[in-house]
């Protein structure tokens, strides 16, 4: 397991009322994840941006201390042990694997989870309006989205015949994308073949292998080693000449032909209020999970046009963005 730590922490408090439930104290978080926070430091700085806002300092009132696993699922719930021994007051969770290695550690600390896909279905909450147990936050909506996502697809790419699927094999929370995607590609009279990685020296020949299937799109399932190795991702895209489709705009402004899905940095700032909600004294169990309010639709005219592709000027006056 390749394991990195880091702490971000000062002694001195500035006592800012709205950031206290008790005086002077600093409070602890826990921010574990499957990827190093360098590869998400847009939505971490938001997230920050967030805690600032409401009164949350580091280096007075808040310390932060960083787990991660250089995309090692299998990792995460010795990193998720270790922040439950050392007692912090929360633990950020980002994703569905991320988020049941915190709850195997610790039934008692607060969890925020972001970026899951289906919290319910993952056994993670009772229901969206009362979580009950130790787990709130943020979730995303990607099942619901696959359909629109392979219509998408079907515009962009006249005259495809077989859609690729690709999943994380290690993250449960894709097997409900790759039904409903499955699902939409059946209605369009497409093929669907799925392909799995379980880390990043997986991605190249997966990339080989739905090209030698015949695939005339790939989309990638939510998962956090796509955000990780999105300049890889591209670099094989480019390669294999692959259009890519995901569920982040990150991996659009990499290179990936297209995006449509929540802005994940809006919702880990989003997060700013769950914490301190806890913080000042309600119970996650209590706290309805959140899901995303508006969708982003991301267009790469650059990969577009290195494919041969023309994206259509009806979808083209839906993106949000146009990476030119």
């Amino acid at each position: 397991m390749n394991r990195r730590r880091f702490i971000a922490f000062a002694g001195s408090t500035l006592a800012i009322p709205n950031a206290f439930a008790q005086a002077g104290k600093v409070w602890r978080i826990g921010y574990l994840a499957s990827s190093p926070p360098r590869t998400n430091e847009h939505a971490l700085a938001a997230f920050r941006a967030g805690l600032r806002e409401l009164g949350y300092i580091e280096g007075r009132n808040l310390a932060i201390e960083y787990r991660w696993t250089e995309d090692d699922i299998a990792g995460l719930p010795a990193l998720a042990r270790e922040l439950a021994e050392r007692k912090v007051d929360l633990i950020l969770a980002w994703t569905t694997p991320v988020v049941l290695a915190a709850r195997s550690a610790t039934s008692a600390i607060p969890i925020v989870m972001v970026g899951i896909a289906d919290p319910v279905s993952s056994g993670l909450v009772k229901s969206l309006a009362r979580p009950g147990g130790n787990i709130t936050g943020v979730s995303n909506i990607s099942a619901e989205l696959s359909a629109k996502l392979v219509e998408l697809v079907a515009q962009v790419i006249p005259g495809i015949k077989v859609l690729a699927g690709m999943r994380n094999a290690l993250n449960v929370s894709a097997a409900l994308q790759q039904k409903e995607t499955e699902a939409a590609a059946k209605v369009l009279g497409l093929q669907f073949r799925l392909f799995e990685v379980r880390v990043a020296a997986d991605l190249e020949p997966a990339f080989a292998a739905m090209v030698n299937a015949g695939a005339g799109a790939a989309v990638f399932f939510a998962d956090p080693l796509w955000v990780s190795q999105r300049q890889r991702i591209a670099e094989l895209a480019r390669r294999h000449r692959m259009p890519t489709v995901f569920a982040r705009v990150e991996n659009v402004e990499a290179g990936g032909l297209m995006a449509y899905g929540s802005n994940l940095a809006a919702q880990f700032h989003r997060t700013a209020a769950f914490v301190d909600r806890i913080f000042k004294g309600a119970k996650p169990a209590d706290i309805p999970v959140e899901q995303p309010t508006t969708l982003e639709l991301a267009l790469n005219i650059k990969t577009a046009r290195a494919l041969g592709l023309t994206i259509p000027q009806s979808v083209l006056l839906r993106a949000n963005r146009v990476i030119e």
